[in-house]
């Protein structure tokens, strides 16, 4: 048979436009998507975004959340970077430096003053106000995270000090009832603790009156303890003023528990790490968050701890508490603050998957709602409860706040300084940073 020229060029290209497609079909031309790979880029027809998020939380506490919400949005791809808390913020400060930070960052509560300038508020456009702040959380949320009424971040969970005890130990003594003021507390250390014929420690009653080099979270417990006593930290300028409005009243009795020569002396920085001591029943109590609950838990898990609020002033019918809690918020390096934003107001504000976290993390509430909830919960009901009375204060570095209460608190130990004169020195370093 004798082919045209027309019909030789017909069957040619209908036979290449089937070799064409059978390659495509076995996958050696590109355009047939094979079993088991993934594209990044999209689901379906939509176009995915990439958003990167640091935290030091655990990410098997956090990935339930980031599931549920790619669930919900489809077009976000969430990736978690876990950090220690030890580098957390060097890693950070050094990303955001090299124009490489993340969209989304946890944030500490003390870190507004310093970080404040590397974030990008939330948008008025996301409908949510000041208002609506006061009314979901906490006031101490609105003093840590929010600035000329622009909020910079939403809490995940709000952690406050409280009275960490050995039952064992205070039932051993015939301590049957948990102080509840600073008299009460002063007047079980000396049952509590026990000393040898040298007068030195051998059991304490409580790790208080240390310094950072053996007493954990010294700084905070005294913060708060200036707090409860009336201490202005900052005056109207911001600068600090705690030396000026009774700090030497809080430090002097902090410190006692450290003085040899006072009747409630049952603590010393020569003592080994309060958690240690703790957790090996060489003290009766300790002053700490919720957090450390597991810690100690970890190093003795047969110790008969228990939790009781935080002792208050003497007399005072308003309870002074003390916060320590992460939030999130946006990076103003984000090309895609939006559906930050969108997933933080997800993670935090929706009761539901709020609940969800503290369902993974163990870790107190920042909603009101919860709290409601958690305020009978044998685990956290002490906590929740104290998160509606904590309180903080403004600190332009937290990190060098923390170095310098410590050294005042050793330079009164050690008798090299007054607490007048520590408290001035400590005042002067702050202001000059």
């Amino acid at each position: 048979m004798n082919l045209t020229r027309n019909q030789i060029i017909i069957i040619f290209g209908v036979a290449l436009i089937a070799i064409v497609l059978i390659l495509i079909f076995i996958g050696v031309l590109p355009g047939r998507k094979k079993s088991g790979d993934v594209n990044l880029g999209t689901i379906g027809s939509e176009q995915q975004t990439e958003i990167n998020f640091w935290g030091v939380e655990d990410e098997q506490k956090i990935r339930p959340i980031i599931d549920a919400y790619t669930q919900v949005n489809k077009t976000a791809k969430i990736f978690y970077t876990q950090f220690s808390e030890t580098d957390y913020e060097k890693r950070l400060v050094d990303a955001m430096a090299a124009g490489r930070a993340p969209d989304i960052l946890m944030f500490h509560n003390t870190w507004l003053p310093k970080h404040g300038a590397k974030l990008m508020p939330l948008p008025v456009a996301s409908g949510f106000s000041i208002t609506q702040l006061r009314q979901l959380f906490p006031q101490v949320v609105e003093a840590d995270f929010s600035s000329n009424n622009q909020i910079y971040a939403l809490p995940i969970y709000i952690d406050t000090l409280a009275f960490l005890y050995n039952k064992d130990i205070f039932d051993a003594k015939g301590v049957a009832v948990v102080p509840k003021n600073w008299n009460e507390f002063q007047y079980v250390v000396p049952r509590l603790r026990e000393l040898d014929f040298g007068n030195r420690i051998s059991k304490a009653a409580a790790a208080i009156g240390g310094s950072e080099r053996s007493v954990n979270k010294a700084v905070d417990l005294l913060s708060l303890i200036m707090l409860q006593s009336g201490t202005r930290m900052l005056d109207q300028s911001g600068s600090a003023s705690f030396a000026r409005t009774g700090g030497d009243k809080a430090l002097n009795f902090y410190t006692q528990f450290s003085s040899p020569n006072s009747s409630v002396y049952t603590w010393n920085d020569n003592l080994r790490n309060s958690l240690d001591s703790f957790s090996q029943g060489e003290t009766a109590a300790i002053f700490n968050y919720q957090s450390a609950i597991a810690v100690v838990k970890a190093r003795n898990p047969f110790l008969n701890l228990a939790v009781a609020p935080m002792i208050q002033s003497s007399g005072t019918s308003q309870p002074i508490n003390y916060a320590d809690y992460w939030g999130l918020a946006v990076s103003n390096q984000s090309r895609n603050s939006d559906l930050a934003w969108n997933f933080i107001m997800y993670f935090s504000i929706d009761q539901s998957v709020a609940e969800k976290y503290l369902q993974e993390s163990k870790r107190p509430p920042a909603l009101r709602s919860l709290i409601q909830k958690y305020l009978n919960d044998p685990d956290l009901g002490v906590f929740s409860q104290q998160a509606l009375t904590a309180k903080s204060w403004s600190q332009p570095d937290n990190v060098a706040v923390r170095r310098i209460f410590s050294n005042m608190i050793e330079y009164v130990l050690s008798g090299r300084l007054s607490i007048e004169q520590a408290l001035q020195q400590a005042e002067e370093e702050i202001n000059s940073l």
